[in-house]
């Protein structure tokens, strides 16, 4: 995927708007050449009868001309716009296939650049590039030729006006090329600060840090300002460098008019008229011409990064093909057999290492362990968001990657530890996990993860508006909010990845009571208090990446000291 493939299913437009400017092009090239005849032969030999039919002439030219250039700029806007919302799409799409260790590697502030910024960059290139790729080299070409035509001797003026306008657009073309990747690295500078220093806005002032983050993000709009500066006085040189060749053409023109005979350099009022005409008319091709310079060169930078994120291979392909309907039979649900995991490079110390466990149907299986023991990591292998470096997972005795990864994961509803709340309302987040979800059953879930109770409470009810991030709910509501959302899917696996720290530990046995009740589901409860454990079927306890007990919570007590420790610790030794 590159980012202008987007751009192929336009390509029949994407030919006719240029063509449709060669068209604009012809017209305005006719129309001085009409004009210099009706001056020259019409009004200053007051033939009015040849005035008025030539006006009338030009008059159609003019309107011929307007219609060209109107359905062009449609085309082009138009084309412009629906390639930009392909690719924003595209781009999307293929945020979606990576994986969070990808995306924190790529940058994610830098993603969000290229979603706002890139893309529009691409589309107002492929506008400026759609209307004046051909416009102004055949306006050039054409005017160069007819003032030939009309005067060789002002032809050649005409000629090395124009060479000394390339001279300046080439020079300035090469000066800026490398300053627009700059200008964007900056601009990536200034969102990834902004963003930490939202997002962290609390502990920047819990220490005092205000003036620390602010000095940090004055210095990158400061290289920022700099560097646009430094490419705005390059391109400062345009208009006057390429108004001073085409102005001193048109000086030159008009005092070889002022100094023709019947003799010596016959120019007529009419082809002055005209010459100056087509002059003016380069001048202004040249302008635009110089605008889509800088727009193909901003384009090119976009293209590039663009391109960069395109590159990225997921680190897994969604190739399994098996669904729900063709799932072998049995009681073993999931099986690990020798499975490692490594996050960074080959060598280095293994996030999880030779797991080998089994979790029938039905089952309640408790996970504890330290910090770093590897305990959201199998959680990630099971959602299938890493593969393996080593081993096989199989979901009902078959492959996981043998799955189809969407029919997979619908077979699976996750809480994990940091509460995904997105702007909307409280219906709206519940309605992610079943769509068409009655709300009887939201309110089921709602009382299930003690929710209700709070969201009861708002007048408007499940219509209550939630903010970005749901910074208007505290954190226990917030976790409640999830797990109801979680158990709303009525999923075959219902993983709980420590997502009960907020709550205290009777609203932790109150819900985990409730979700007890559904029946025939599989739990899997990662949690870092022993308590929350004590009714599991089966106790998995990590450290160092490795299972180092497992069994039911008394066996543990008597068998495993780092269980007994972490259980002593929080409550006291109490058994």
């Amino acid at each position: 995927m590159k980012s202008l493939t987007p751009l192929k299913k336009y390509g029949f437009k994407v030919f006719l708007a240029p063509t449709l400017k060669l068209f604009e092009v012809a017209t305005e090239l006719f129309s001085p050449f009409l004009v210099r005849y009706i001056i020259d032969e019409g009004v200053s030999k007051k033939n009015w009868d040849f005035t008025w039919k030539y006006s009338l002439i030009l008059f159609a030219v003019a309107i011929l001309g307007f219609g060209f250039t109107m359905l062009a700029q449609y085309l082009s806007s138009k084309v412009a716009t629906d390639y930009a919302h392909d690719l924003r799409k595209e781009v999307f799409h293929k945020v979606s296939s990576l994986s969070d260790k990808q995306l924190d590697a790529f940058g994610k502030d830098k993603i969000l650049t290229i979603v706002n910024n890139d893309t529009f960059a691409m589309q107002n290139g492929v506008n400026m590039f759609m209307r004046l790729i051909f416009r102004p080299p055949f306006l050039f070409i054409g005017a160069t030729i007819l003032s030939f035509v009309i005067s060789p001797n002002t032809g050649i003026v005409f000629v090395c006006a124009l060479a000394g306008c390339a001279l300046v657009i080439g020079g300035i073309m090469a000066a800026t090329k490398a300053k627009y990747p700059a200008i964007q690295a900056s601009l990536d500078e200034m969102t990834t600060i902004s963003n930490d220093a939202l997002s962290g806005a609390r502990p920047v002032r819990a220490f005092n840090k205000e003036e620390y983050e602010e000095k940090r993000f004055n210095q990158s709009v400061d290289t920022y300002r700099e560097r646009s500066l430094s490419l705005a006085g390059t391109n400062a040189w345009f208009n006057p460098l390429t108004f001073f060749f085409v102005n001193l053409a048109i000086i030159i023109v008009v005092m070889l008019g002022g100094m023709s005979t019947d003799d010596a350099l016959p120019i007529t009022v009419g082809q002055i008229v005209s010459l100056v005409s087509y002059l003016v008319s380069c001048l202004a091709a040249m302008i635009m011409f110089s605008r889509m310079i800088l727009a193909l060169n901003k384009a090119g930078a976009s293209r590039k990064r663009i391109n960069s994120l395109f590159a990225l291979q997921a680190d897994f392909e969604n190739s399994g093909v098996i669904t729900k309907d063709e799932e072998a039979s049995g009681t073993k649900l999931i099986e690990f057999k020798d499975v490692s995991l490594t996050y960074g490079k080959e060598g280095d110390k293994p996030a999880v290492s030779e797991l080998t466990f089994k979790i029938n149907q039905g089952e309640t299986i408790g996970i504890i362990g330290g910090t770093g023991s590897g305990k959201s990591t199998v959680i990630s292998l099971i959602l299938r968001l890493f593969e393996p470096t080593s081993g096989q997972i199989l979901y009902r005795g078959i492959p996981l990657h043998e799955y189809d990864l969407n029919a997979l994961r619908n077979e699976m509803s996750v809480v994990l530890q940091k509460p995904s709340i997105f702007k909307g309302t409280i219906r709206s987040n519940l309605l992610l996990s079943k769509k068409d979800a009655t709300e009887e059953e939201m309110v089921k879930a709602l009382k299930d993860a003690l929710a209700y109770d709070f969201v009861s409470k708002y007048d408007d009810f499940l219509d209550h508006e939630v903010e970005e991030g749901g910074t208007n709910l505290s954190g226990g509501q917030k976790q409640r909010l999830i797990i109801a959302r979680a158990l709303l899917r009525k999923a075959d696996l219902l993983i709980l990845d420590d997502c009960m720290s907020a709550l205290d530990y009777l609203s932790d046995q109150k819900v985990r009571s409730n979700i007890s009740k559904i029946k025939g589901l599989t739990k899997i409860i990662v949690s870092q208090r022993a308590s929350s454990l004590i009714d599991c079927d089966k106790i998995f306890v990590f450290d160092n990446g490795q299972i180092v007990a497992s069994g039911k919570h008394e066996e543990l007590l008597d068998s495993c000291e780092i269980y007994r420790e972490i259980f002593e610790i929080q409550k006291g030794g109490v058994r």
